[in-house]
This record gives C-alpha cells, structure tokens and sequence, in this order.
C-alpha cells in the first residue's frame, strides 16, 4: 500500500528568500530552534481503479440495456394479427366421434406401400 506524507514547516521570515533559507538549513540539521514542523501521514488513495471498475460497471449496464431493447422491439415486430388463432383443429388422422376409424389404418398402408417403393429403386 501506498502512503502521503504531508510535512508543514512554519516559521518567521521577512521574505520568501529568507523563509527558503531558513527552512533548508532546518532540514539539513544545521538549525535546531524557531521553526514549527507538523507531519502527517495518510494512505494515498487510488481512484484508478475504483474509476475502471465503476466503467465497466456502466458498460454492463448500458449493454444489457441496449440488449433489451432491442430483444424487445425483435419481438414486438413478430406479432401476429389480431383474429388469427393459434388453436388447431383435430387431425383426420385422429381416433374421434364422426371420423372414419379405418382411415388411419389406410393412411399407414399407403404410407408404407411408398417406402416400399422407395426402398425398392
């Protein structure tokens, strides 16, 4: 982990050159009195990757966004017509009241007549 250290250094000084002069001759060691120095340390903060993640966050979002709108509006162009109806009716093929029994059996004969056939060339 990374850490910030701030160091303030006051003292009296007629001018910015005098202030300069006194506070290196602090830092060297040369000058032990007159001079005020405060020090604090704080752990440097990284908002490179709190900002990659809050991107990639948003690119997540924004994707499935973009996803499902255009999922739905696919879908809505599908639709079918009002009136048609998706109910089938029975197939003649099928065993109930007012149909032929026997067609099913002469469906599956002649379906198996032309397998014949086909096998046969």
């Amino acid at each position: 982990m990374k850490y910030k250290t701030i160091i303030q250094i006051t003292s009296e000084a007629a001018d910015k050159n005098e202030a300069l002069e006194i506070v290196g001759e602090y830092l060297s060691g040369n000058l032990v009195s007159g001079i005020e120095m405060k020090c604090r340390t704080n752990p440097a903060v990284n908002y490179r990757v709190g900002v990659v993640a809050c991107m990639a966050f948003s690119f997540i979002i924004i994707a499935g966004a973009v996803f499902a709108v255009h999922f739905k509006s696919s879908t809505s162009l599908v639709q079918s017509p009002s009136g048609i109806s998706a109910i089938q009716p029975p197939l003649r093929t099928s065993y109930s009241e007012g149909r032929n029994p026997g067609f099913k059996r002469d469906w599956q004969d002649t379906e198996a007549k032309r397998a014949l056939e086909y096998i046969k060339r």
